[in-house]
């Protein structure tokens, strides 16, 4: 009797441990730590000891509570929370669904290739993730439960689990709120837009007597993360050393001492679309363009330049958006717009040239600065250019395996670091080939990155993400580089000043010229603040909108 429990105790203890070892995996599978192919040495003794014990102690063999015909109904019913858990979790790091209204523009614009290609990702990404952990759980939960409704309660706590964490990571109520309060159902004159929209139109503007060009290039998702070795989270080494040194000789705005400088992402700003027409307005891209009558009559950065004669050039290398750009670009009086297949054709890039993988065609960064480099030997002056890059975008980049090579090509981090090099190294040499140009002493370029990376593990850890700026060749010094404070809306009137044009008052749509000494709006009243007002912007905007279309109607 004695030994019979002694063996009992020693059984209960070894299953707790294997439960525990066990759970431990299945807890990391659920937040995403570890990959559901990533077999842990200590989980698979503890889960094969964990079956051993329960046939032994002949949990299995009661027919009454094991029955095999259930394991297809529960591994469906785990599939589908599982699934759920996998969609949010790739959403989440692949689009800022934090921010309501950005989503919701978003969701207004025509599907095209990127999107169905974003859907071919998703696919593909969650789907093996999802049968794979679905099919650890089954076993799991029939190794820990011998009855069914135990384990219907077990999947319907981690289906509920799964909607607490989306309640938690998602601003549900903004999505109510935008969804149930359109900005044309609450037109209204808002005195917070009116003290501080500077509209060009209002102030004087003088060109310098030389007319810079402009070379203006957006980096996909490039933040200052990726170059910082001492708060750079789990990374181990500085992935894009080029752009770090070209930073660190050249004007950085926000730079820190030895640390390099950024922007900061405000509300409705953080995709790729909404920076570029917030820093080419001054104004938060919070509605959309096309049906906001008001916003066309609002002077950008190109509007202004076409009024001082530049010849004004735009391109993109890949399908996301491109027609919505296409579109912003031309109302903006930007002289030439150039898509994918425009590049595909000019440059005679073959089909394994291009990124192909997702879906959809994109041009890598390598070409893109080839065509960018072409371009400029035909442009005439004054000039902008204005062109993106793509294959750094979240959640695992583009790899361009001819431009420099991934030290494990299985591992999507390792193809990433390698991606952020080849962008690095690729820029790099743009600019040297820049240098060797006619033009250049004439020429201000700028070097943005869009919005920051949607992804999360690279970094995770990071304590002050920012996208990257910065301005090379310019004729003004800026009163201070150091810890300056500034979000996208800011950039209208500095691209403007760095190109030598004088602004009246150093202020231009919401935003403040970095050159000048005033404050931006971010460091008078803080993130949260600009946030709130920024929020606010709608509804004089479709105010606007219904004064210009009622004045219409009467002419």
């Amino acid at each position: 009797m004695k030994n019979e429990r002694i063996k009992n105790i020693i059984i209960l203890l070894l299953k707790l441990v294997a439960i525990e070892e066990s759970f431990s995996f299945i807890i990391a599978h659920y937040f995403f730590e570890i990959s559901p192919f990533d077999i842990s040495p200590t989980f698979l003794p503890a889960f094969i000891a964990l079956l051993a014990l329960n046939w032994y102690t002949k949990s299995f063999q009661n027919k009454n509570h094991f029955r095999p015909k259930h394991i297809p109904i529960i591994f469906i019913l785990l599939f589908f929370a599982v699934h759920f858990r996998a969609g949010i979790y790739w959403a989440l790091n692949t689009f800022p669904l934090r921010d309501a209204n950005m989503v919701l523009l978003t969701l207004q614009e025509p599907f095209d290739d990127f999107a169905y290609s974003m859907i071919n990702l998703y696919l593909k990404t969650t789907i093996p993730q999802a049968l794979a952990i679905s099919a650890i759980l089954t076993a799991f939960l029939y190794t820990l439960f011998n009855n069914t409704k135990k384990k219907l309660l077990s999947i319907s706590a981690y289906f509920i689990a799964t909607i607490v964490l989306l309640l938690s990571e998602i601003p549900v109520f903004d999505y109510i709120h935008i969804l149930n309060n359109e900005p044309e159902k609450n037109a209204a004159y808002s005195e917070i837009f009116a003290e501080h929209y500077i509209n060009p139109d209002s102030i004087k503007i003088s060109s310098p007597e030389q007319k810079r060009n402009l070379i203006l290039v957006y980096l996909e998702s490039m933040e200052t993360s990726f170059m910082d070795e001492k708060h750079g989270g789990n990374q181990n080494k500085n992935f894009i050393p080029e752009i770090t040194s070209i930073a660190q000789h050249n004007i950085n705005f926000g730079k820190n001492g030895s640390l390099i400088g950024g922007g900061i992402d405000a509300e409705g700003s953080s995709s790729t679309l909404s920076s570029f027409i917030t820093r080419s307005l001054g104004l938060p891209y919070v509605v959309n363009y096309k049906k906001t009558p008001a916003l066309h009559h609002y002077k950008s950065l190109y509007k202004l330049l076409h009024e001082n004669d530049y010849h004004q050039i735009f391109f993109q290398g890949n399908s996301g958006l491109y027609h919505e750009f296409e579109k912003f670009t031309l109302n903006q009086k930007v002289n030439e717009v150039y898509g994918p297949d425009t590049i595909i054709q000019f440059l005679k890039l073959r089909n394994n040239q291009l990124t192909k993988d997702n879906g959809f065609n994109a041009i890598h960064d390598k070409e893109t600065f080839k065509f960018a480099s072409q371009i400029l030997d035909t442009i005439h002056e004054p000039f902008s250019l204005t062109f993106s890059t793509i294959d750094t975008h979240a959640p695992n980049g583009l790899y361009d395996s001819s431009c420099i090579k991934s030290i494990e090509e299985t591992s999507e981090d390792e193809n990433f670091k390698a991606t952020l090099q080849c962008t690095s190294r690729e820029l790099d040499k743009f600019m040297t080939s820049l240098k060797s140009k006619p033009f250049y002493d004439n020429t201000t370029i700028i070097i943005f990155g869009d919005h920051l990376f949607m992804g999360t593990r690279l970094v995770k850890g990071f304590p002050h993400r920012k996208w990257i700026d910065i301005f090379v060749n310019t004729k003004k010094t800026p009163l201070s580089e150091e810890k300056r404070q500034f979000s996208d809306i800011d950039m209208f009137p500095t691209i403007l000043s760095s190109l030598d044009f004088d602004i009246e008052g150093g202020r231009l749509g919401f935003g403040t010229d970095l050159f000048s000494d005033k404050e931006t709006l971010l460091e008078k009243i803080g993130l949260d603040s600009l946030n709130n007002e920024i929020k606010k912007i709608p509804g004089h905007l479709a105010y606007e909108s219904y004064l210009l279309k009622k004045m219409q109607k009467k002419q």
